[in-house]
């Protein structure tokens, strides 16, 4: 083989190590916000908020739990909050950075 292939194998080699991506898990909670043990579950629902970090230190967008929150509890009309909370981080990794998602789940009552 020529030096010129060996080497293009070698970089393409190492631009899949560079790009990948890794699932955490960050959290239960029992609820979004206080409620009474009297409320009415309206449904199951997602919410999900992303931010992306450039050359792994510039990041455009900072975490946003609560905006993941209010999207979860928009997809199910007249909810007020989430019981049954759990969260969880995806890192999409890229050659010029990364790109974090943040999820929430849970059920959507109305207080």
């Amino acid at each position: 083989m020529s030096k010129k292939l060996v080497s293009l194998f070698t970089i393409f080699i190492l631009l899949i190590f560079l790009v990948g991506c890794a699932h955490f898990g960050t959290g239960i909670s029992p609820s979004s916000t206080p409620v009474r043990s009297e409320c009415r579950i309206l449904g199951h629902a997602t919410g999900e908020s992303s931010y992306f970090v450039l050359l792994f230190g510039f990041p455009f967008g900072e975490p946003d739990y609560a905006a993941a929150i209010q999207d979860a509890i928009s997809k199910v009309g007249g909810g007020d909050a989430l019981i049954n909370v759990s969260s969880y981080q995806t890192f999409v990794f890229l050659l010029v950075g990364y790109k974090v998602y943040i999820n929430v789940e849970g059920d959507v009552v109305k207080k």
